[in-house]
């Protein structure tokens, strides 16, 4: 799933156990709502992780909360889920907008946030997307600032060399009429 170019929303509802936590983990974004809960059961069985939970799951939450949660393979509920990164957004109303999806529930408020949420990525330019989340992926497994620096030059050689983004950003700075931030300094 890594090696999907556009963003992964997960949405999340009722239990996230083992098999089903590592493909959660594998996501770019997670939504959950106050039912989602999350159990990682490798060592109650003698199994171990092979879709990256055991490294995914330390960079979500740092080390020793990983620890809690994979050594002592009991529940982490939603509210705990949140407030320790593990869920990104915590959803609990309906949407700002109304999705009619046949044989969806309409009171599924994480798959409906999830919609939403994916319209305003799709809004947005989607090769910058594409390369940011390769190199927020590639951080994690290299030295992050030095490969996000060798990303974002290899953007800019691309697109600056039509000169068309350039000329774009050279206007908006040049733009008298937009609103300056004046120092206190």
């Amino acid at each position: 799933m890594s090696k999907v170019g556009a963003p992964i929303i997960g949405s999340l509802r009722g239990h996230v156990i083992t098999g089903g936590f590592e493909l959660a983990l594998a996501c770019d974004i997670l939504i959950g709502d106050s039912t989602t809960k999350f159990r990682d059961t490798h060592v109650k069985f003698g199994l171990a992780p092979c879709w990256g939970l055991s490294q995914r799951l330390s960079h979500r939450i740092g080390p020793g909360r990983a620890k809690i949660v994979s050594f002592s393979a009991l529940h982490v509920n939603a509210d705990v889920a949140y407030t320790w990164g593990l869920l990104d957004e915590l959803v609990t109303l309906p949407s700002t907008k109304s999705y009619d999806m046949p044989g969806v529930d309409t009171n599924n408020y994480p798959l409906h946030r999830a919609i939403e949420l994916a319209d305003s990525i799709g809004a947005n330019d989607n090769l910058m997307i594409r390369r940011y989340k390769r190199a927020m992926i590639e951080g994690i497994n290299m030295k992050g600032l030095q490969r996000e620096r060798e990303l974002g030059l290899a953007h800019y050689i691309e697109v600056v060399g039509d000169g068309h983004t350039f000329e774009g950003t050279k206007e908006f700075i040049s733009d008298d009429s937009r609103p300056r931030f004046e120092s206190k300094l």
